[in-house]
């Protein structure tokens, strides 16, 4: 603040001035209470006053302390003058100086030579021409009581006044000033903000005109991000301060100075343990923590006190309130935060819950008759929530038995009653409502996604003893109901699935619907309920106090507060300790180290990733609070006032809450309020700080790598379509009103557009050659139109026409129509045997030794199937041109059939759009038709068989084909799972190196990714586990048919899934080596999934958005892996996506933020679409079926191919790990049911009468054996018992039974010892011969 110039003092009372006859007392200050004594800069007390000191007679002096009361005054009037005379009452503030007259004796006194010997005098009134300047707002305020304002003329220069300001803080002497008046608020914030705080500016010693005044205003020059702000958090400490709960402090030193944590198996790291004792630390004795709403200034005498700045309030006493008991464990994606969660469990197991304050009175039972010892001391042990349960246990070990005690100590169990509200009054009688008794309880509820349920309990199984903690863990499915209450306190954790959690708490219209099951209610197990079915269902989890419940993936809960039915069943549950664990509890709050996970750099560089996470924070450290920011922080809001409950954010309306808006949020400017969201997130967050977690720990090296490959014949044929049906657009649209498609309303076709271009870096066949042709015919008519440069710029007409080429060229390739007709990729097989070369090829141009055989993936499957099936023949090719006629017939007709059911037909929309019809009905824009999808069937591989089929004297014979069947089916039955497992004493090649078929190869496909991603994991898939993220399902789709071709075994987990095969197919492939590969939607990789089995990492597209990639790559970079992790993003070079690739690294943080949806949002990447251009494709490639290969580095084998014979080749899910008793079990195990009988229906026999389950097999499956009765039977089964096997076999029955029925059983022989059926083992006791 400057000096106000060129405006003298005013007369501080001008015409009120009374003489000095009408004075009856006056009186000075004196130089020992107001002046510049060093010793008064830090006093506070109320200065005295002496008569002798003289007075200026022109100047009246105000006392500071009355030196005398009026005895008429009342009682009241005299406390108030008292204190508001009482200096001591009020805080030094500030000063400020200002300009006074030549003659400045005339307005203060004067006190000689001497200028520290002058006195300070009070004035009431000043009277200012500015309203902000703080001369008038202090003399406002000084009216109504709120400051007191003392001058002095300045040290230096004596044409200045030193005004020194005193406030009085708004809780003191409310009873005698009202502080309520906002006017008056205001005007003290502003003065707040133009005092002068320095020590020199208060005694009068500074240079107004030189130094710079230090104001209360001047805030840190820091303005952090809040993403800088997270990643720079301090570590927790290694050494927590001391709780004053003996137990609690017991556990906190179990878990800090021990490396076994009793209870569980897996020994934590460092860091791990210190988290854990931070937790414990913070549920026990949370900090009490100063209302967020303050600042702790000091004036300039040093005096502290507390300012609001955004109310203006200014108290002297220190406001606190207490820290939320929990947080939001925060550590980093792949840290271990479930297993530092199961370690708190268990280290504070058979703890208790506090009872909250508000029910504690009222404890003390009141009994008929006086209590024994045993009685009164068990419900005091109930009521000071002593956790005798550990104590017991121990005890237990030891070998002691206090059966008695445990009894009295569990019915004695400690509670609370929360009272009924107060009915409202009525004439009409009423009972007295009950209150309702919460009971407490050591459980901690564990809420979880769904698809992470058997994750946990898989990590449970894996680090806690079997006889650690007491585990109850539920489905989403209502088939098992919840435990009463008095059950469910024997555990010590409870899982739910979020889905599960909501239905149990959130009340709702069906809650009596849902409350209906047979056989009576859902509250309990208990057989003698006895409710009524028109009860509404009330939950047992609402009967219990929980010692503490998990959010695991809590930022789900933060991403739409109120809206979210979890928000509502916790304001149903009574819990003492809260936590959210997710590494990223907001969008935009995740650690530094996963975003540079997906830089293109190697771990093996020296410090290259420390440096490269450093460089981002620096970076982004200033970064302007754009909406991302925003949306973060509110996210952060709905954590702290709807999870935790944290005062005062979470304070009623009638206990002053405080505004999340108002004080967290950054200002309208974008500055953010650094101090008081530093302090938030200091006191909520737990988590490390990665340099802290690497001394602790070393994650196997992460190298990341982009991998440019030179796009094949078809990429560019794929890619060429989408720019052409841009460019057509663009031009015949004239780039505007509706038809063009980047206007705003078409903005949702268009995204759907561009993520079609995008996955066509891979493969696309969803453009038909009826809009190919329309699309040309659009654009000549246009050209023929528009002649002139005037109606069409040259580079629009020269655009068209590059697009017109395109499309021709296109339309004269046979190999594109093929694949766009039947939605096929397209395999290159060399070596395909020459009878049958013409029969499988996809052109009907291709001759035999023009090149590579052209075939689709799904008839090369039915070619390999079909011919391996008949190696055992002396010519196992013979009859596969047959198969091959039929089967392209076959094919063609569908598509023919699909074609005109689409109604494909070569309408000009043009001239229709020309009369005023609309576009959009006719889909004028190419690329938005639907690309083949995946089917539950095809997200799992099936085995191959794993020996030769050949017929040698030990193996069964095959059955031949009867009632005019085609010969060379392939078996659907129990006897094609009899031939995979009846393996041979010695091995037999099953396809001899001589044979004309091994030598029949695929040497390339249509998609130059998918050729290199063949090559990569056929060569890696033995040693090691793959990943591979795609962002369409018919990527996916793909890719499994060509791993299908070379048996690789694999699982796709893709969002349709039930939530029970995706958790069985991440079971499956951690736990087993039968399936090597993993293929994943890229967006379903961010929900907490563990796959540290995976070491190889392959993008098939580039991400867009880098947390998106970050957090996938995170599945398997994380604690438990043992390998490097190797990741490659697959990118098509000189192409859009490669454009792609290269804007997003540019990219800072607010530009990924702002096009975080979609790639349109951002400017520079809309453009880059706009003017895409088109890759130039050769005429004379067009029937060079060599020129289209993307071939592979190494040609696969097709037939012969020896599958391991590590699995069902019947049915993939039996491979499979569900998790037990889950309901999708159950009809798996139905559904295999199911195909033995329609075995049974495949081989001409009815489904079988009477099954024998009782043999359980090794693995718990059970092994089946029918009995059948035949009507008509031309073939029958016998089994007969050789060499102690059960071998099946098929012989044509000559048993001279004509149009009658008989029975066949199972010739068991004499064998009594066991018996093998179908390859099982099987008790000879549990088969028996049909009468």
């Amino acid at each position: 603040m400057g000096l106000p110039k060129h405006q003298p003092l005013a007369p501080m009372w001008g015409p009120d001035r009374k003489d000095d006859a009408e004075v009856s007392e006056s009186t000075q200050t004196t130089t020992r209470d107001l002046t510049s004594d060093e010793s008064s800069q830090s006093s506070a007390s109320t200065p005295s006053f002496e008569s002798n000191i003289p007075r200026s007679p022109q100047v009246k002096n105000i006392n500071v302390a009355s030196s005398h009361t009026s005895k008429s005054q009342p009682k009241d009037a005299t406390d108030k003058t008292d204190f508001l005379t009482d200096l001591g009452n009020y805080i030094a503030l500030g000063s400020f100086t200002f300009h006074t007259s030549f003659r400045s004796e005339l307005f203060l006194p004067f006190g000689g030579g001497n200028k520290d010997s002058e006195p300070w005098t009070e004035f009431h009134k000043m009277d200012y021409n500015d309203k902000d300047c703080p001369a008038y707002l202090a003399h406002i305020l000084a009216l109504r009581h709120w400051v007191r304002v003392y001058a002095r003329r300045h040290q230096r220069d004596e044409a200045l006044a030193v005004v020194r300001v005193y406030v009085l803080p708004d809780d003191v002497g409310r009873r005698y000033v009202d502080r309520d008046d906002g006017t008056l608020r205001k005007s003290l914030a502003k003065l707040v903000n133009k005092l002068d705080v320095s020590t020199d500016a208060w005694e009068g010693r500074n240079k107004p005109c030189e130094d710079p005044i230090e104001c209360y205003n001047s805030e840190s020059s820091d303005d952090d991000s809040l993403f800088y702000i997270f990643n720079t958090l301090l570590s927790p400490s290694p050494r927590p301060l001391p709780v004053s709960c003996i137990v609690s402090q017991e556990a906190i030193d179990t878990i800090s100075n021990s490396f076994e944590t009793p209870g569980l198996k897996t020994r934590l790291y460092p860091y791990q343990r210190r988290s854990v004792a931070t937790m414990i630390k913070r549920e026990v004795e949370p900090a009490r923590a100063l209302d967020p709403r303050l600042e702790p200034l000091k004036g300039p005498t040093g005096q502290g006190f507390f300012y609001d700045r955004e109310t203006g309030a200014l108290i002297r006493d220190r406001r606190e309130y207490e820290e939320a008991r929990g947080g939001i464990l925060g550590e980093s994606m792949g840290l271990g935060k479930t297993l530092i969660c199961l370690a708190t469990i268990l280290v504070t197991k058979g703890h208790w819950p506090q009872i909250p304050p508000e029910y504690s009175l009222g404890l003390h039972p009141v009994r008929s008759q006086v209590g024994s010892l045993m009685q009164m001391s068990a419900a005091a042990v109930g009521r000071t929530q002593v956790p005798w349960r550990v104590l017991f246990q121990d005890f237990s070990r030891a070998g002691e038995d206090h059966k008695n005690c445990l009894n009295i100590l569990e019915e004695n169990i400690g509670s609370y009653v929360i009272p009924a509200p107060v009915a409202r009054r009525s004439r009409r009688p009423s009972s007295t409502p009950k209150g309702k008794t919460v009971q407490l309880s050591t459980a901690t509820l564990i809420i979880v996604p769904q698809n992470l349920l058997s994750q946990w309990k898989n990590e449970i199984a894996l680090h806690v003893d079997d006889d650690g903690l007491q585990v109850l863990c539920l489905d989403s499915g209502d088939e098992v109901p919840i435990p009463s209450a008095n059950k469910l306190l024997q555990y010590d954790l409870i899982l739910l699935p979020r889905q599960r959690f909501e239905r149990e708490l959130v009340p709702s219209e069906s809650a009596k619907t849902r409350s209906k099951v047979k056989g009576g209610c859902r509250c309990s197990l208990d057989e003698d309920c006895h409710c009524s079915r028109d009860d509404e269902y009330r939950s047992p989890l609402k009967d219990l106090h929980f010692l503490r419940i998990i959010m695991d993936e809590g930022h789900e809960f933060s991403a739409s507060g109120r809206k979210n039915n979890t928000y509502w069943a916790l304001r149903e549950l009574h819990v003492d300790r809260k936590w959210i664990v997710s590494g990223t509890p907001a969008s935009g709050l995740l650690g530094v180290e996963v975003g540079t996970a997906t830089f293109e750099i190697s771990d093996t560089m020296d410090n290259s990733r420390h440096k490269a996470n450093w460089s981002v924070l620096e970076a982004r450290r200033k970064e302007s609070a754009l909406s991302q920011e925003r949306k973060d922080l509110e996210m952060l809001g709905h954590i702290v006032a709807g999870f935790l409950k944290l005062k005062p954010w979470a304070n009623s309306k009638d206990e002053d809450p405080a505004s999340w808006q108002k004080y967290i949020m950054p200002h309208d400017s974008g500055r953010r309020k650094v101090r008081s969201l530093k302090t938030l997130l200091e006191s909520l967050v737990i988590r490390h700080r990665i340099e802290d977690v690497e001394a602790d720990i070393q994650l196997p090296a992460l190298h990341n790598r982009v991998v440019y490959l030179q796009p094949g014949w078809h990429d560019k044929l794929s890619i060429n379509l989408f720019i052409l049906s841009l460019a057509v657009n663009a031009v015949t649209s004239e780039r505007t009103d509706e038809d063009y498609m980047f206007h705003a309303k078409n903005r949702r076709q268009l995204n759907l557009l561009i993520s079609n271009l995008r996955q066509s870096g891979f493969y696309w066949t969803s453009f038909s050659p009826e809009d190919i042709a329309k699309t040309i015919r659009v654009s000549r008519l246009y050209l023929d139109e528009h002649t002139t440069p005037e109606l069409c710029k040259e580079e629009d007409r020269t655009l068209l026409e590059t697009a017109i080429s395109v499309g021709e060229v296109v339309l004269k390739s046979t190999s594109w129509r093929s694949f766009a007709d039947l939605h096929e990729m397209g395999i290159f097989v060399e070596g395909f045997p020459e009878d049958a070369y013409q029969s499988w090829s996809l052109t009907s141009t291709q001759e035999v030794g023009s090149g590579p055989l052209l075939v689709g993936a799904t008839q090369m499957i039915k070619a390999q199937r079909w011919t391996d099936s008949h190696l055992y023949a002396t010519n196992p090719a013979h009859g596969l041109a047959g198969v091959g006629t039929s089967t392209m017939q076959k094919l063609r007709q569908v598509a023919v059939c699909k074609t005109e059911s689409e109604g494909l037909r070569a309408d000009d929309s043009y001239v229709e759009a020309r009369q005023g019809k609309n576009l959009k009905k006719k889909k004028a824009v190419l690329g938005l038709t639907a690309a083949p999808k995946l089917t539950e069937k095809q997200t799992v591989s099936r085995a191959k068989i794993g020996s030769s089929p050949r017929k040698t004297d030990w193996a069964p014979a095959l059955p031949q084909p009867t009632n005019g069947s085609s010969g060379g089916k392939p078996l659907k039955s129990a006897l094609k799972s009899a031939l995979k497992r009846f393996v041979p004493k010695e091995p037999v090649e099953l396809l001899p190196s001589d044979s004309p078929l091994a030598q029949t190869k695929i040497c390339g496909t249509a998609s130059a990714k998918l050729s290199y991603l063949l090559d990569r994991v056929t060569a890696l898939h033995h040693d090691e586990k793959i990943l591979i993220f795609y962002e369409g399902d018919h990527i996916a789709y793909y890719i499994a048919q060509a791993f299908d071709l070379v048996d690789i075994r694999y699982l796709i987990y893709t969002q349709t899934l039930s939530l029970s095969r995706q958790n069985a197919y991440i079971t499956t492939f951690n736990t087993t080596e039968t399936f090597r590969v993993l293929l994943m939607n890229v967006h379903q990789a961010a929900l907490g999934l563990h796959i540290a089995s995976a070491s190889r990492v392959f993008f098939v597209n580039p991400v867009w958005q880098p947390n998106v990639e970050a957090q996938a790559i995170k599945r398997a970079h994380r604690i438990g892996q043992t390998r490097p992790v190797y990741v490659e993003t697959l990118v098509l070079k000189d192409t859009l996506e490669d454009q792609m690739l290269r804007r997003r690294k540019g990219m800072t943080a607010q530009e990924h933020q702002k096009a975080e949806k979609s790639l349109l949002d951002d400017d520079t990447m809309s453009t880059i679409i706009k003017n895409a251009q088109f890759i130039p494709l050769l005429h004379e490639d067009i029937c060079d079926v060599s020129k289209q290969i993307a071939k592979l580095s190494n040609p696969q084998q097709l037939f012969g191919r020896v599958g391991k014979g590590d699995g069902d080749i019947d049915d993939p899910d039996a491979d499979l790990v569900f998790p037990v008793d889950t309901p999708r079990s159950k009809k798996a195990s139905r559904k295999r049911k199911n195909d033995s009988e329609y075995v049974m229906e495949m081989n001409g026999l009815p489904p079988p009468r009477r099954r024998f389950s009782d043999a359980r097999l090794p693995n718990g499956q059970g092994a089946e054996a029918w009995a059948f009765s035949v009507t008509n039977p031309a073939t029958v089964p016998a089994i007969t018992v050789p060499e102690n096997r059960a071998h099946v076999a098929m012989s044509t029955a000559d048993s001279g039974v004509s149009n009658s029925s008989r029975n066949l059983g199972f010739d068991l022989g004499s064998y009594d010892q066991s018996t093998s059926l179908f390859g099982a083992n099987v008790p000879a006791s549990s088969l028996s011969l049909l009468p």
